[in-house]
Order: structure tokens, then sequence, then C-alpha cells
């Protein structure tokens, strides 16, 4: 649920920084959070996933890029629906972002861990560090892409290990996964509203160098994507990279690399820690948001109206700790899949109808071609994934109504 406004005009950031941005609120979590379930079902096939989520993250962020409002264009409860989707989504992934920085930067401890960099990405937040710039984006993004580098590098100079005599020949995969591993996949583009739907305070970008940078951020992080791909599977194999919780560290110790360990454990951390700290901040954005267009009547939506903005952080770092015994994390990057795909159905829906009374046949037939991707992405997801989507998405919307006492 978004305000529509009209497109933004140019300010000081210019390309390099915009892609620079869009890659930071990527990079942390693609690499460190998504190959091995994508590999879970379609093995080597998750190579071919890749174009497919790259021309849905396309479609995505040219839509979003022209900020319009679901509910504005496709009705009150569609608004809830989509909205609904995205909140669940973000908790998903705040919950595994969480547990993964655990098994990477304290393995002997992960749960605790995981509670400690929640409770600091909330506090972070409350005291304003999502809205960092391109300088801070620049840091974090060059210290996760020398690592993933240095990464890739290794294991595709090191032969792959030999299997033992009589050891049993790995699958390749199964290729009726790839719409599955692609919808997972696209979870690695997910950040991209930091720079196509900036909120307030964030930088803002003119509308024009954003449309350039759309492409630019998308090629770099499929480029991205594949070769670290080809290097986990090149190492790894595809049923070792699916059972591994931290595929990267365990590659590069099979590639005789164990000297590498830190750096990568540092590498995830910083990546793994910086998403959290914007995924934590997305969901303060959507509660502030949905108070302002008065969806919800809570206290929390009279402190937001009055710019208090500090206890709502802390409720959703409640809500995502309490998430975090209870989701299994491959289930949970299932479920977010599916209701960041539904959300992204609707966002493509509405600006199809914002765009149709208007002159620009391109960008309509690209906000048509990316609604009928993400629902066939979404099912390609499993059936127990589809029916908890629908579960979530029917309570959260009627609860939504009931907060808001809308029901039209």
């Amino acid at each position: 649920m978004r305000v529509a406004i009209k497109p933004r005009q140019p300010t000081a950031i210019r390309l390099p920084g915009v892609v620079v941005l869009g890659l930071g609120a990527m990079i942390g979590l693609g690499p460190f959070l998504l190959m091995a379930p994508a590999a879970a079902g379609a093995g080597v096939w998750l190579l071919a996933g890749l174009p497919l989520a790259a021309i849905t993250a396309l479609c995505a962020m040219y839509s979003t890029s022209e900020r319009s409002s679901i509910r504005e264009y496709m009705g009150r409860w569609p608004g809830r629906v989509a909205g609904t989707g995205r909140f669940v989504a973000l908790g998903c992934l705040a919950v595994v972002l969480a547990t993964t920085f655990g098994e990477y930067v304290a393995p002997d401890q992960p749960s605790l861990a995981a509670f400690v960099v929640l409770a600091v990405a909330a506090a972070g937040n409350a005291g304003g560090l999502s809205r960092w710039g391109s300088g801070l984006a620049w840091l974090i993004g060059g210290v996760v892409l020398i690592v993933l580098v240095l990464v890739i590098a290794a294991c595709l100079a090191v032969p792959a290990p030999v299997a033992p005599i009589g050891a049993p020949v790995p699958q390749a995969g199964d290729p009726r996964s790839l719409m599955t591993a692609a919808a997972i996949l696209f979870l690695g583009f997910a950040g991209f509203e930091r720079v196509t739907a900036p909120a307030d305070g964030e930088p803002q970008p003119g509308w024009r160098t954003t449309r350039r940078a759309i492409p630019v951020i998308v090629a770099v992080i499929t480029v991205l994507y594949t070769l670290l791909a080809l290097a986990l599977l090149h190492q790894l194999g595809p049923a070792r990279l699916a059972l591994s919780p931290t595929p990267l560290r365990d590659a590069v110790i099979a590639a005789d690399g164990a000297v590498m360990v830190p750096f990568v454990e540092f590498g995830a951390g910083v990546g793994l820690a910086s998403c959290l700290v914007l995924v934590l901040a997305a969901m303060r954005r959507m509660v502030v948001e949905a108070a302002i267009e008065r969806e919800v009547a809570t206290p929390l939506a009279t402190l937001a109206r009055a710019g208090a903005t500090w206890p709502i952080d802390l409720v959703v770092a409640g809500f995502v700790a309490l998430a975090l015994p209870l989701l299994d994390p491959a289930h949970a990057v299932h479920l977010a899949a599916c209701c960041v795909l539904v959300h992204y159905a609707f966002a493509n829906a509405a600006t199809r109808v914002e765009l149709i009374e208007q002159d620009r046949t391109w960008p309509m037939r690209t906000a048509c071609f990316g609604l009928g991707i993400s629902v066939m992405l979404a099912m390609s997801l499993p059936p127990m994934t589809l029916l908890t989507t629908l579960m979530v998405l029917a309570v959260g919307s009627c609860l939504g109504a009931l907060i808001s006492h809308r029901w039209r």
C-alpha cells in the first residue's frame, strides 16, 4: 500500500550511487541465503532459473518505479492482501537472515547470535541507521563483494573433490523444479524498492536515473549469482549444496581454503546484518504507511501519526523474535517467496491499470508480463506453501479490515 505520488525530481545522487544502493540492498541476501534452497529440488537447473528470476525482478522494478498505489488502482481489499503478503514475506526473511547470521558468525551458539543481531538491528533502526547514504552502501557492498569474489575465485581455481570409489553418483536435479528455483532466487533481488520506491529521509534519485539504473543492477546481480552458483556447484555438488546451512564456508573448506573462513564469516556477518536492518526498516515503514492511510486503528497508529517510530521498531523486532524459534528456515524461504510474488503480482496489476489510459505501451506490457510470470512462479512452489500462503493472506487481510473498521 503506497501513496501515489508524482515521479521524483532529480537530486544530487547519480547513477553510480543508485546502482550501489541497489546492490547493497540485495548483495547480502541471495549469496548467503538462497543457493541451498534453490538447489534442493532443481540441482544444477538453478542456473537456468536465475535468468527467469532476473526477468521477473526487472518487471517488478519497473512497475514499482511508477509508484502506483495498489489500494488506489485495485481497491482497498487487494491493497490489504498485497500488504499482508509483503509484510509476512519481510518477516520470514528477517527470521532467515537472523538464523543464517548465527550459523555463519557463531556456529556454536547460532540461536543466541540470531537474537543478538536482531536486537542490534532493531536498536539501529530506532536510531535511524537504515537511512544510510551511498557512502556506507559503497563500504558494505565493497566488503561483501570482495568476499564473494574471493570465494568464487578460490572455488573455481581448485579442482572439485574426487568422490570415493563406489560412491553414488550425485543427481543433477529435476528440471521440473526450475520454476521453483526461480521463485526462490527472485528473493535474491528483493530490496530493490530502496531504489525504485525510497522512503522519506532516504536517498531520492531522479526518476530517469532510477530507470537507467534498473537494468544495470539486475545485470550485475545476475552475473554475480551465476558465478557464485557455478563455484558452489563445482565444489559441493547439487546434493551437498542443498543440505549445507553455510554453503560459502563449506565451499572454501572443500577447496582447501580454510584460511579464508574468517573472511567469509566476516563478509556474511556484514551482508546479513545490513540486510536485516533494511528488512526491519521496511516492515516499520509498512506499519507507518498503514497508519497514515488510516488502515490501522491502534495505539501504534497514533504513535506513527505523531512521528514516534521507535516503539514500532520494538514491536516489529518482537514479532520477528517470536517467530525465530517457530519457523523452519527452509519453509520460511518458500513462504517468503510465495508471499512476495503475490505482492508484486498486485503491484504489476496496479501499474497496468494506471497506464492503461496512457500512451505508454511498453511499460504497460512489462507490467502485464510481470503479473503473469509472478503468478506462474508462485504457483510452482510446493502445495503446502501455497495453502499456507492463502491462509495467511486471508487471515491477515480480514484482521486488517477488523482493526481498521473498514470492510469496503
